[in-house]
């Protein structure tokens, strides 16, 4: 499947460093963060049981499920200029899901946000099962999915790109 927008289709040079983020794309993922945190079609009293959990209003809360995005960009660079088409639409089946993720926390955690490394570990999960959609082969005799060592992956193929953005080898 093309890219449905064109921030995907950037180029980008080998060895080059890796592009900030354009205010463009944070707004984006800002709006999809807030659908997936705020709207449910299932539930209609989802936002306001989020709300008086967080306590702190609307815009703060917007403004602090938004401090991931940076997150969200970090995780995706491995990905986000690579030859392959993307396998769906990033901002429905991540960005937003990452929201709904992040309402769920904090319904279920009495108002609080995930801390920096428990989002950032929902972000890889949801990253890397995103890019690897049609590319998972179960056995009979193995029937789960190998998501932790696609993770694995994911998080060495990312080192190995800051050590080179380093100039280390």
């Amino acid at each position: 499947m093309k890219p449905t927008n064109e921030h995907h289709e950037q180029p980008m040079q080998a060895g080059a460093p890796t592009p900030s983020l354009s205010p463009h794309l944070m707004a984006v993922w800002g709006a999809f963060l807030h659908e997936g945190l705020m709207l449910n079609a299932k539930n209609g009293g989802r936002a306001s049981a989020i709300l008086e959990l967080w306590g702190q209003g609307c815009v703060e809360l917007i403004m602090a499920v938004c401090e991931f995005i940076p997150d969200i960009w970090k995780q995706v660079q491995p990905y986000w200029y690579g030859p392959q088409d993307f396998p769906g639409v990033f901002e429905y089946e991540v960005v937003s899901i990452l929201g709904e993720q992040l309402g769920n926390y904090i319904l279920k955690r009495d108002g609080d946000l995930p801390s920096q490394a428990e989002a950032e570990r929902m972000i890889t999960a949801l990253v890397v099962t995103f890019f690897s959609q049609g590319d998972i082969v179960v056995k009979e005799d193995d029937p789960e999915i190998p998501t932790e060592r696609l993770v694995n992956l994911h998080q060495r193929f990312r080192e190995r790109l800051d050590q080179l953005a380093g100039g280390e080898a």
